[in-house]
């Protein structure tokens, strides 16, 4: 029997409130709506549905101030060529979108199940038509949204806050996490790289067992808080959210693709789709 069947709810679960501290860091971040322009969206799609790429409030924010215009990989070098431009604000993202494709999320997963200390300056690299090609950005933790930005000038203000440090009541991912723990950020279809405790699975054989209390919960509440459904023509796919970091599964050490996205620590802890209180702080990372 999963350990969360017997785990208390949180704080946050029993009083329905959220925890808040007096000492914050915000910064203002900016929406970059290219991102979505080289993945393929059109910009009337930024406008049309302006939700689906927006960031909203308790959202994880990512930046993607690591970008490059390289595109097919030129022979074994795969050292990650950054384009350097200037940005007023932090460029930062909530979602990759919809028109992310099957091989751009098999590089990143791969990416973070090989990251080591000496590759770390090699670029998320996928295959398409057997050639090589750099995925355009590199993604690095910021915080967690407090406000409301668009993707697109055209829609409204693409420039909002984000909490860098403090505390606060964050919705948890797909596994339990207990009172203690350190906390991580991963994309949703990254789940199955993990087993139902949380612990990387090496080899990958994708654990498909049911995550208790997955069933129905996950739906329930990415279509309440983030608007994500799993109609490909409704609200929000591929996003970041939050785990325990663990070991790996039958080892004692830890993967370092899931130690670098370490973000801070578990306040009170929580079952699987359930408002969990952490203190975030990126002398984690």
């Amino acid at each position: 029997m999963p350990a969360s069947r017997n785990m208390a709810h949180s704080i946050a679960q029993y009083t329905g409130t959220r925890i808040d501290s007096s000492a914050k860091h915000i910064v203002a971040c900016k929406v970059n709506g290219k991102v979505f322009e080289r993945l393929g969206n059109q910009v009337k799609q930024l406008t049309d549905d302006k939700y689906r790429y927006a960031m909203q409030k308790d959202e994880l924010v990512l930046s993607v101030a690591l970008m490059t215009d390289e595109d097919v990989v030129r022979g074994a070098d795969r050292t990650f060529q950054r384009t350097f431009v200037k940005h007023a604000y932090p460029p930062v993202i909530t979602t990759l979108g919809d028109k992310l494709l099957d091989e751009h999320k098999t590089a990143i997963r791969l990416y973070y199940r090989n990251l080591s200390f000496e590759n770390e300056d090699e670029g998320i690299v996928y295959d398409r038509n057997g050639v090589d090609h750099f995925f355009p950005f590199k993604f690095d933790f910021v915080g967690v949204s407090v406000g409301t930005a668009y993707a697109s000038d055209l829609t409204g203000d693409p420039v909002g806050s984000v909490l860098i440090g403090g505390m606060m009541t964050v919705l948890n991912g797909h596994f339990p996490c207990y009172t203690g723990e350190l906390v991580q950020w991963y994309f949703d279809f990254e789940s199955e790289e993990f087993d139902p405790d949380g612990k990387r699975i090496v080899p990958a054989g994708m654990d498909h067992r049911i995550r208790y209390p997955i069933g129905g919960r996950e739906h329930f509440y990415q279509q309440r808080m983030f608007g994500a459904h799993a109609d490909a023509n409704r609200g929000k796919q591929n996003v970041a959210l939050i785990k325990p970091f663990r070991k790996i599964r039958d080892r004692r050490n830890y993967a370092y693709g899931d130690k670098v996205r370490v973000i801070g620590r578990i306040v009170n802890g929580g079952q699987p789709w359930e408002p969990i209180d952490i203190f975030l702080s990126n002398t984690f990372v």
